[in-house]
């Protein structure tokens, strides 16, 4: 045997195959060399090696063994050939830290299949606001989670009407924000293009820089934060700054709060600021045959000057002759449910007044204001209170006046085109989301018959 032109030959081959160091048997001295294999794991490379150092180095198998994944099929099937189907996956694997077998369901959502002659609209121009065209995919891939909640209502009307809602009030947003976005970039003088380009430059150049510094690692994250390219998002941002300024140059400018404003406002939440006070009624009602005594009693106290609480103590009422509370607007007490004779004896009292006995059939009665409650009120002059009316107030004129301003811009650039694409949208969506066997609607008679 030529040692020494095999040995080189073995080296090599064993450290191609399977990254090992044999020594062939015969070409060292001594007698052959047992080799030491044992398994490795992620704990032994944090302390030194104890005893003799392995030439084979083995993972164990639990490591590097792919996880397994299951496919999980869940398919729902309606009456009408419609089927949805679900698919997930389950991954079971060993968690290295843990050394534990671990399954995560991993959902890949569902999808819909048509029966056969099915419509299904996939891209439709609705129309144009400026010239830049609306599709309906752009509208309907915001709502289409709401809309296909919506449809699947048992009664066919209760879905029409709520997936036209829906559509109806996505699509009025989408046309308002066009708008205003067109009348903005409309005027823009050529000097402010300028610095709008360059303000974008230097926005793309700030998103980049605190996202990684580098173009791969922004997008990446933007992904992950807002489902967005750089550029998307810098067209985002370009879209916002325009829109919020052109707001605060045409609608701010409207909204004026004045201090008859706040008045007004203060003055029909009075009874929330500054709520009227509530009477503590209380009375004295007597039998006039099993308590005669008593009754002859309260009249000679009452006629002696004592207070009504001291004259119902001495009979035995309780709560010294508490009976009701009874609320107090404009200086009058609220007695709607009483009768008549009630009402004409308790309503001219005063506090610490009695009134006059109230002879019924079989019994007799005193009735007075014994105390009054003042709940906690705040003063229209109170800083903080006329600072919240304040806003709440320019909150709603700033509704209004964008609301106006809309609707001029509308006049101004879509005219009577827009119910005409607000109703097909509608169309596309009913035909997409809801069944048509479902629903069939009844033709109307004419005059509404």
């Amino acid at each position: 045997m030529n040692c020494r032109g095999n040995a080189p030959r073995k080296a090599i081959a064993a450290l191609a195959v399977a990254l090992l160091v044999l020594a062939a048997p015969g070409c060292v001295g001594g007698a052959e060399h047992e080799q030491q294999v044992r398994d490795v794991g992620v704990a032994d490379f944090s302390r030194p090696i104890e005893g003799p150092v392995p030439e084979v180095v083995a993972t164990p198998l639990a490591d590097v063994e792919p996880p397994s994944v299951t496919a999980v099929d869940n398919v729902t099937e309606f009456g009408d050939g419609t089927r949805i189907e679900r698919k997930a996956e389950e991954i079971t694997a060993v968690d290295p830290a843990s050394q534990k077998v671990e399954t995560q369901l991993v959902d890949e959502g569902s999808q819909r299949s048509l029966r056969v002659g099915q419509r299904w609209p996939v891209e439709s121009l609705v129309g144009q606001i400026n010239g830049r065209p609306i599709f309906a995919e752009e509208i309907f891939r915001q709502i289409e989670a709401a809309v296909q909640l919506a449809a699947q209502d048992p009664n066919p009307d209760n879905a029409r009407k709520q997936v036209d809602a829906i559509v109806r009030n996505a699509f009025r947003q989408q046309v308002e924000s066009e708008l205003i976005l067109a009348e903005a970039e409309s005027r823009l003088s050529p000097e402010m293009k300028m610095g709008l380009l360059s303000w974008l430059r230097d926005l793309q150049e700030t998103t980049i820089a605190e996202r990684g510094g580098t173009r791969s690692s922004a997008e990446e994250a933007l992904r992950d934060e807002m489902q967005m390219s750089v550029e998307e998002f810098v067209n985002f941002r370009k879209n916002a700054e325009l829109t919020r300024d052109i707001l605060r140059r045409k609608v701010e400018p409207r909204v004026v709060v004045s201090w008859r404003d706040v008045e007004r406002l203060y003055s029909t939440r009075r009874a929330a600021y500054s709520p009227d006070p509530v009477y503590r009624l209380g009375r004295i009602r007597l039998s006039k045959e099993s308590q005669a005594e008593k009754v002859e009693q309260v009249k000679r106290l009452l006629a002696e000057g004592k207070t009504f609480t001291e004259a119902a103590d001495a009979v035995g009422m309780p709560e010294h002759g508490f009976w009701r509370n009874v609320n107090v607007r404009d200086g009058r007490m609220q007695l709607e449910d009483l009768t008549e004779d009630l009402q004409r004896a308790i309503a001219p009292l005063a506090p610490g007044k009695v009134s006059d006995p109230v002879e019924q059939r079989t019994s007799v009665a005193w009735y007075s204001v014994i105390g009054t409650e003042t709940p906690p009120s705040v003063s229209i002059y109170d800083q903080d209170l006329q600072l919240m009316l304040r806003g709440e107030i320019n909150a709603i004129q700033e509704r209004m006046e964008q609301a106006r301003y809309i609707q001029s811009l509308q006049k101004r650039w879509l005219g009577n085109s827009i119910a005409k694409m607000e109703l097909r949208l509608v169309q596309i969506a009913r035909e997409r989301y809801l069944d048509p066997l479902r629903q069939i609607q009844k033709p109307s008679a004419p005059g509404g018959r």
